[in-house]
């Protein structure tokens, strides 16, 4: 019995959708049918209900299923045994980061990891916090990094940075001759947001929310994709905005200042995150450790 005919069989039974499946797996839809039908071909028996508008599982295909997560398990669990016996930690590390980690924080830890083990290769998918979350629980990624806490019960995280949330204003704004302002001071200021999706502006809005300061009050003139958009937005004058103090540290544009806001400071913090059932490949259990180990000796 082929595994890999077995693992796409176990996605159609999570996605529901022979189409899902094929746009998952990078493979064609006949493709995923095909491999269907061998499986029930070599079992003798319909696996899946085609009378239904979703993929829904027969009673032999949810019985497939228990013995192809069985077989996934073991095959992980071989997988690990084999790399645990290699004396070189190599092979690929795939990992979702959202903005600030991916853009600020992890090319410096990368950078150390590989010096550590040349053999390893690392490929880093910059999206939004819930993205990431998402990603990591579905499988697309073993690990991940963002800005918020999942809520997820299946996830595990432990914090890797932390970071300041600062307002930015254009060079030419009247903010920028101040040493300092006040909450009162923001109101009818036009505003540059992150998408809602993104850690630092749900940071933002909850932060802000328990300093005092209506979030409802402020409204967004510009909502933008990424912390450098906004920095550049800003500094073209479309309007102020709260950015990650770690975007400013990197080098900024002249044309915009950072203010500080009286009685506030906006702290957070970013966390690496992984599943809780998955049992991790030798490379991603010596990144984790790694990681623990950095961050304890940076403290």
């Amino acid at each position: 019995m082929n595994i890999e005919h077995l693992k796409t069989f176990q996605e159609i039974a999570r996605l529901g959708s022979f189409s899902e499946v094929a746009k998952k797996l990078h493979i064609s839809q006949p493709a995923v049918s095909f491999q269907v039908q061998r499986l029930e071909m070599e079992l003798g028996v319909q696996l899946i209900d085609r009378s239904q508008k979703t993929a829904v599982l027969t009673e032999a295909g949810k019985r497939l299923l228990q013995f192809a997560e069985t077989v996934e398990l073991e095959r992980e669990k071989l997988q690990h045994d084999l790399e645990q016996m290699r004396e070189e930690v190599a092979g690929e590390l795939r990992l979702a980061a959202s903005t600030i980690p991916g853009e600020y924080i992890l090319p410096g830890l990368l950078s150390k990891f590989k010096k550590m083990h040349p053999a390893v290769t690392v490929q880093v998918d910059v999206s939004d916090s819930m993205a990431v979350i998402n990603g990591v629980r579905n499988g697309d990624y073993e690990a991940g990094f963002c800005g918020t806490t999942p809520e997820a019960k299946d996830l595990e995280f432990f914090k890797i940075a932390s970071d300041e949330i600062v307002l930015i204003v254009p060079a030419e704004h009247p903010f920028a001759n101040k040493t300092v302002i006040s909450p009162g001071d923001l109101a009818g200021e036009p505003f540059i947001f992150r998408e809602a999706t993104s850690g630092t502006q749900r940071s933002q809005e909850k932060l802000l929310g328990k300093a005092g300061f209506d979030v409802n009050k402020i409204k967004p003139q510009l909502i933008l994709g990424s912390t450098q958009a906004v920095i550049s937005a800003v500094a073209s004058g479309a309007g102020i905005a709260f950015v990650s103090s770690l975007a400013i540290k990197s080098g900024c544009s002249p044309a915009v200042k950072q203010i500080p806001v009286r009685g506030l400071r906006l702290d957070r913090d970013f966390y690496y995150i992984y599943r809780r059932d998955k049992a991790a490949s030798r490379i991603y259990e010596e990144f984790r450790s790694f990681l623990q180990i950095d961050d304890h000796e940076s403290r």
